[in-house]
């Protein structure tokens, strides 16, 4: 017997439940916060929560991906799936913007679903060509590792002297 394919979740949908976690993140940890809750908050059914996410985890990384994939849409960020230095200021800017999101991940330990965004977003683990995944793992967690620092001490740079920093130390590499 063949079991009947799901169909896959709508993006509104996985919009909605990623919201929902993220709205719950600001007033209990990650482990504290039930699938009921997250249904109610959202408006949706538990069997949608479950079509839609394996994880909470998995809810809010989707949710940073989607985050910067309307910012890059809004503002006209080519590419935001292939990080060029170029765009520094922008990912600099974007993250100083949605600064106490960032916050509340890290003040919720969830610095580990921050990191897990940027492979999504730029680390194609299907690509064919090794040079090609080998840069963008760079580029990822070195973005990333940045990111974390600016995190913990509290954006104490404004968005275009980061970008500097990041462009100076990416001409070091050369």
């Amino acid at each position: 017997m063949h079991k009947k394919k799901q169909p896959q979740p709508s993006e509104f949908l996985r919009d909605c439940m990623a919201g929902a976690v993220m709205r719950l993140l600001e007033q209990y940890p990650i482990d504290k916060i039930q699938v009921k809750q997250i249904c109610d908050t959202s408006g949706y059914h538990r069997a949608s929560w479950f079509r839609a996410f394996r994880s909470k985890h998995e809810a809010v990384t989707y949710y940073m991906v989607r985050l910067w994939q309307n910012y890059c849409q809004q503002h006209g960020v080519p590419a935001p799936n292939d990080f060029r230095i170029e765009q520094a200021e922008a990912f600099f800017q974007y993250n100083y913007e949605i600064r106490d999101t960032t916050r509340l991940l890290y003040r919720r330990g969830l610095m580990d679903d921050l990191c897990a965004s940027f492979t999504v977003t730029m680390h194609d683990r299907n690509t064919d060509d090794p040079v090609q995944a080998y840069h963008a793992a760079m580029f990822a967690f070195s973005l990333y590792g940045v990111l974390r620092e600016w995190i913990i001490r509290d954006f104490d740079q404004p968005p275009a002297k980061m970008a500097a920093i990041v462009r100076e130390a990416t001409a070091r590499m050369v």
